[in-house]
């Protein structure tokens, strides 16, 4: 599968909800993903703790968009953007770029940016 299509079908299940579909189908189980603080997760059960435990923390999710992807290579970006609420009772505005690599139809590296 090009990169292309993954790009496009990663974006398409992410818009639909389906963040985790999209992780079984199109990551490694050796992903490595670093996000925005430098934290560094290795192995697609990591990936999938770190979503559970990010999601147990939010209560309401007000609005949320992916971009459609930017394409280099054997990479693609995303501009993600969601206005969320957590149980705490804050609320956030969280807007980044995730970058993707991918090697033999597979997203392999995943990195956030985004200000803190």
């Amino acid at each position: 599968m090009q990169i292309q299509q993954i790009a496009e079908d990663v974006v398409k299940l992410i818009r639909e909800g389906k963040n985790k579909q999209a992780k079984d189908q199109f990551y490694a189980d050796d992903i490595v993903s670093i996000e925005g603080n430098g934290d560094k997760l290795e192995g697609i059960e990591a990936i999938h703790k770190k979503s559970s435990d990010w999601g147990a923390q939010v209560s309401e999710v007000h609005s949320a968009s992916v971009s459609d992807p930017l394409i280099a290579a054997d990479h693609f970006a995303l501009h993600i953007k969601m206005d969320i609420s957590y149980k705490n009772g804050y609320r956030a505005v969280m807007d980044e770029i995730a970058v993707y690599e991918v090697n033999d139809g597979k997203i392999v590296f995943e990195q956030f940016f985004f200000k803190s």
